[in-house]
């Protein structure tokens, strides 16, 4: 049986909070599980297993601790909740580490991949406190996956292509190429403006381009329609065979705040095309060098419509 979050929710719903407390959940896994409360309002995810269990490092989010219990010599290891603003999210977690160790054949190799998952839920949790990308950071990325997939296709090179992704970097173009960079853009197929976040993201020397991917949520059976889980395996069955690149790719979708969640899954999309517009010096966009010195920062929009003298197809 395959554990939901609203599963979850149910159960820690029915434990006396106050009084702490454990339910055992999915009796068909290599571990053995427990929801409930190790101290007042502090959510915790149980583990006991028969092998020894290593000591894991805990987080600003969790406290992770590991003890034998004195009346059978069996191991625990609990994720105690130490964010009450990620409660909701807590369930997620939950779901997610049971789901991901659920496919070991016995205990040792299980406590492997909930450790393993732990750490990347670690970190996604200390740069998003939701532990969800929001929709438009969702859509940002699969925007640029999908650029990613094309340039894959067109230049064959795969380390050079995924080392040139420079915005998962947090970087101020999202591609650097010899031959040139490219900022891409997520917006719906209607949208007809496009909004630039900073003074930086079209300043560059040399001349770049900007991408505009049209990309809107639709219903799951959609013909056609893709989640974020889909183009994220595509890539790495691309990349399969360069460890180096799938690895660096593998980084970088996790520097970008991404694992691969079920709910990244269920979401459904349609890319309708995309239209790429040179940015020369005469490109309309705001920079340092061209507004007043007072003003450090800004967000602006362009028309798209407006741009057809600088249209590449």
């Amino acid at each position: 049986m395959r554990i939901t979050p609203e599963l979850i929710e149910k159960q820690l719903d029915v434990i006396n909070f106050a009084s702490g407390g454990f339910l055992q959940i999915d009796t068909q896994h290599p571990l053995e599980w427990h929801i409930g409360y190790q101290s007042i309002s502090q959510r915790t995810l149980l583990l006991i297993s028969d092998v020894p269990v290593e000591a894991v490092e805990s987080s600003k989010s969790m406290m992770v601790s590991r003890r034998q219990r004195e009346s059978d010599n069996r191991w625990t290891l609990s994720f105690e909740l130490l964010r009450n603003e990620q409660q909701e999210v807590f369930a997620i977690f939950c779901c997610d580490i049971i789901e991901h160790s659920r496919v070991a054949t016995n205990e040792k190799e299980s406590l492997v991949l909930v450790i393993q998952r732990y750490k990347q839920w670690s970190k996604l949790l200390e740069s998003q406190k939701s532990g969800l990308m929001d929709e438009s950071t969702r859509k940002g990325l699969l925007g640029e996956l999908l650029f990613l997939e094309q340039r894959l296709a067109n230049v064959g090179e795969h380390l050079p292509t995924i080392q040139g992704w420079s915005g998962a970097n947090s970087a101020d173009q999202d591609f650097m190429y010899p031959d040139g960079w490219f900022e891409v853009k997520s917006i719906g197929a209607s949208a007809t403006n496009v909004t630039v976040s900073s003074l930086e993201q079209l300043d560059c020397v040399d001349e770049g381009t900007l991408v505009i991917m049209r990309i809107d949520k639709v219903a799951p059976d959609r013909a056609g329609a893709i989640s974020l889980n889909e183009v994220v395996c595509r890539m790495c069955e691309v990349l399969i065979e360069n460890s180096e690149a799938l690895d660096l790719f593998r980084t970088k979708l996790s520097e970008y705040g991404y694992i691969d969640l079920l709910e990244y899954s269920e979401q459904k999309y349609y890319w309708s095309g995309q239209q790429s517009y040179r940015v020369n010096e005469s490109f309309p966009k705001l920079t340092a060098k061209t507004i007043p010195t007072q003003i450090v920062s800004a967000q602006y929009e362009l028309s798209l419509p407006s741009l057809i003298s600088w249209n590449k197809g």
